[in-house]
């Protein structure tokens, strides 16, 4: 009998989705707002600026966000790319399944 056992998402997985829940929320006619990066704190639940900054640094190489103006990595405003909206789109869904 080799029942599958459900994996579980390590902290730095979930934290990670936690930063790119927030910056896909709010959204003007499918233009995504631009977050400070203390509010993405506080949404977040990470309070800490420099562990969100390290989450949306790992983000931005998986093309899931963006800092404003792109290419600035000291800029303090970052927003949700394309890519990380269908990501966030399949994270939903397959919760729901």
């Amino acid at each position: 009998m080799d029942a599958k056992v459900p994996k579980r998402l390590s902290e730095s997985h979930l934290n990670q989705l936690n930063v790119l829940r927030v910056l896909s929320t709010d959204m003007q006619e499918e233009v995504p707002r631009h977050y400070h990066l203390h509010e993405i704190a506080d949404l977040s639940g990470l309070k800490d600026e420099k562990e969100t900054q390290r989450y949306l640094f790992i983000l931005e190489g998986q093309k899931l966000v963006a800092p404003c103006p792109k290419g600035d990595f000291t800029s303090r405003v970052w927003h949700i790319t394309n890519e990380g909206l269908w990501a966030m789109k399949n994270i939903k869904q397959a919760m729901v399944q």
